[in-house]
C-alpha cells in the first residue's frame, strides 16, 4: 500500500490582457512512472477560484493528491506584445519540494536552477507536449 501525499496550491491560468497583446497560461502536469504524463485534473483535491493576472480569463488554486516516487511539472508561458514567449518549468518531487528549474525564452530552454539529473524530465515535457525550442542546456549534456 503506498502513501498519498497532499500538496500545497499551485496556480493554474490561462488569461489575457484586454487588449490580448499579453497571454499568460499555466498548467500542471504529473509523471508517474507507469503511465508518464498525466493532467493534474485526476489528482486534484480542491480547486479554489482566484483572481487571474489579466482581465480576461480564469486562475484557481489547486491542491494535488500524488503518490511516492511522482513528480509534478508546472509549466508556465507568457506571450507578450512582441511576440516573444517566455516561460518556466518546475520540477516537484512528491514533498513539494523543487528539485529543477528550466527557464525557457522565445525556443531555448536554459536549466535555472536544481540537479541536472532531473533534466530528462523537461525533455520528455518538451517533445511530449510538442514545444518548439530550438536548443537546450540543461546541464546533461556531454
Amino acid at each position: 500500500m503506498s502513501t498519498y501525499y497532499e500538496l500545497m496550491g499551485l496556480r493554474v491560468e490561462k488569461s489575457r490582457s484586454n487588449s490580448g497583446k499579453h497571454v499568460l497560461n499555466s498548467t500542471i502536469y504529473v509523471y508517474k512512472k507507469n503511465q508518464g504524463l498525466t493532467p493534474y485534473t485526476s489528482f486534484t483535491v480542491s480547486q479554489e477560484p482566484i483572481k487571474p493576472t489579466y482581465a480576461i480569463g480564469e486562475a484557481k488554486l489547486v491542491k494535488l493528491r500524488i503518490e511516492q516516487g511522482d513528480f509534478i511539472i508546472y509549466v508556465r508561458f507568457l506571450r507578450n506584445f512582441k511576440r516573444v514567449v517566455k516561460g518556466l518549468i518546475i520540477i516537484y518531487n512528491y514533498k513539494g519540494e523543487v528539485v529543477y528549474r528550466a527557464k525557457y525564452t522565445n525556443g531555448f530552454v536554459v536549466k535555472s536552477m536544481g540537479n541536472p539529473v532531473y533534466a530528462w524530465l523537461v525533455r520528455y515535457l518538451l517533445d511530449s507536449l510538442k514545444i518548439p525550442y530550438k536548443s537546450t542546456k540543461l546541464g546533461d549534456e556531454k
